[in-house]
């Protein structure tokens, strides 16, 4: 994408990016908000949920009985998560989940060094591999395998891959998707999103498609509200709201604190959550625009929507967000051959 930009254009990108990368380095947000130490977590709420589970006691009956007791809201519905990772978690335990998580992120590695397009070299292709394993990362705590967000980015990571490298098996896409869809509801995004591309691309069969598993996550959400509803009593917990519009430090941070970024002092680790960004932008075409438009609406949801104790919805960008760095070089050279060169040649 970057390197179409006519060079008033490409100068004012290098210009804003100089100013954020400035701004990443001097400000002081305001902290994520962490359970208070030794108090109960979102991790142990779902690691307790699956353990009654395994006993025998029904999903819905044990996530209500828990989310009461620990006070977590259990209005609206869609506060209570779906069962999926719960139920495979029960039957397979989290070590077992575990191994599953090793094999997505060994898949993910694989599949984006062949999805890059053919003027990307062996090198960009390998820094991409790598990233995705460095992003991907966090499946060796087991502990954090119990968030939901993660599984659903380690899919998304996929589908995203499937989407740039193999176009011509669109199909491949749907079936990583419709997993991520069952996991955790913020997938829909990046299933919206391909639907939008198939309509405007007059692909009326995939655009079906990504249509009936919308249609089909619809029925889902359906399902869970009448199980979910069934539970509820007059004297449970209401949800504070996703309108916290903590900008663009809620969305760095998000990043910062759900990666390896987060032992870096914040400064550093704030740029570091900014640059793949940055480095997307070296992916031209069809396959850009879809991973521009994919990163930067979860971006955008997650600056407007999420609060100070739910930062771990940035886990939805990774592993496949940081594949941005090693695009960065590249996006970086063609922001300045744009400059150089007014007449717009590469």
């Amino acid at each position: 994408m970057i390197e179409r930009l006519p060079r008033p254009a490409a100068a004012l990108l290098a210009v804003l990016i100089l100013v954020l990368c400035a701004w990443c380095l001097t400000t002081r947000p305001p902290p994520i908000k962490l359970a208070p130490k030794g108090g109960y977590t979102d991790v142990m709420l779902y690691k307790d949920i699956t353990k009654a589970v395994a006993a025998g006691k029904p999903y819905h009956q044990a996530a209500a009985e828990l989310h009461r007791a620990h006070y977590y809201p259990l209005k609206p519905f869609f506060t209570m998560r779906l069962p999926t990772l719960t139920v495979m978690a029960a039957k397979l335990g989290w070590g077992g989940l575990q191994n599953i998580a090793y094999g997505l992120v060994g898949i993910g590695i694989f599949l984006w060094v062949l999805a890059l397009p053919e003027p990307f070299s062996a090198a960009e292709r390998a820094g991409a591999g790598f990233a995705v394993a460095v992003g991907g990362s966090m499946v060796t705590n087991i502990g954090l395998l119990a968030l939901h967000e993660y599984w659903a980015g380690i899919l998304i990571g996929l589908a995203l891959a499937l989407q740039v490298g193999w176009r011509r098996h669109w199909w491949l896409a749907l079936i990583p998707a419709a997993a991520a869809l069952a996991v955790r509801e913020l997938a829909l995004p990046f299933v919206l999103l391909s639907l939008a591309f198939a309509l405007c691309e007059r692909r009326w069969r995939e655009a079906a498609c990504w249509a009936g598993l919308v249609a089909a996550f619809a029925l889902l959400m359906v399902w869970q509200a009448q199980h979910v509803l069934l539970q509820v009593r007059p004297g449970d917990l209401h949800s504070q709201g996703w309108n916290a519009m903590q900008g663009l430090s809620g969305f760095l941070k998000a990043v910062v604190f759900t990666s390896v970024l987060q032992p870096l002092p914040l400064g550093l680790a704030l740029l570091g959550a900014l640059l793949p960004m940055i480095g997307w932008g070296a992916l031209s075409g069809r396959a850009g625009a879809f991973a521009g438009l994919m990163f930067s609406g979860y971006a955008v949801m997650i600056a407007t929507f999420s609060r100070a104790d739910t930062f771990y919805w940035g886990g939805i960008m990774l592993p496949a967000y940081f594949v941005g760095f090693a695009l960065l070089p590249r996006a970086l050279w063609q922001l300045a051959i744009g400059i150089i060169q007014p007449d717009g040649r590469r």
